[in-house]
């Protein structure tokens, strides 16, 4: 989310995150100094989620500390000690993985007890926002020790598919750049159509 008037549209359908890149290569940059009312117009009940990508962990902290996140996304290098301080400060840790190297991903052990949850996405080098699916079958394979997070190009129309998911820790979906008009700004309807379809809600 970049834009306040646009975050305060896609509020409306409550959603359980809003995410908030602070990723200067990312085209959903929120910038170095964002605006402060693009975080004050998320509500209570709606969690305000940091993204970064091997960033300084002071510098975590500041964004953390100014804007009153409680909850960050880890898609770099980010190592097991740099989850636990994160935590230790209070922050709620989703740590990232490429969901389609699940069979090698052994080092996934040695963030079970420094992440709150993790997440799975489609491998890029812009490290999200690809459009594109990873094969989701590899993780039926997957003995999850933690909830996670489901990425990478899913669309209004996976909704059902998404649905009927029946994967073990499976805990929330991640949307993004299928939702976009441009990147970082969402379509409203369009979203609070895809939450209520999942949320089983009448439209």
């Amino acid at each position: 989310m970049t834009d306040p008037q646009n975050v305060a549209e896609v509020s409306a359908y409550l959603p359980d995150y809003m995410g908030f890149i602070f990723y200067p290569r990312s085209l959903r940059f929120v910038g170095k100094n964002p605006d402060p009312a693009l975080f004050s117009m998320v509500p209570e009940g709606v969690e305000k989620t940091a993204v970064f990508v091997n960033e300084y962990y002071e510098r975590m902290i500041e964004v953390i500390e100014k804007y009153r996140i409680r909850t960050v996304q880890l898609h770099g290098m980010e190592s097991p000690e740099t989850c636990n301080s994160l935590r230790l400060h209070g922050t709620t840790v989703i740590k990232v993985f490429p969901g389609d190297q699940l069979e090698s991903l052994k080092l996934l052990r040695d963030y079970e007890g420094v992440a709150d949850y993790f997440l799975f996405d489609t491998p890029v080098r812009s490290h999200g926002g690809s459009g594109r699916k990873f094969d989701w079958s590899k993780l039926e394979k997957y003995s999850p020790r933690k909830r996670f997070f489901l990425s990478g190009g899913i669309s209004a129309d996976d909704a059902e598919q998404v649905k009927a998911l029946d994967l073990k820790g499976l805990f929330a979906v991640d949307i993004n750049s299928r939702f976009e008009t441009v990147p970082g700004i969402k379509r409203p309807e369009l979203v609070g159509d895809f939450i209520n379809t999942i949320r089983n809600e009448k439209q």
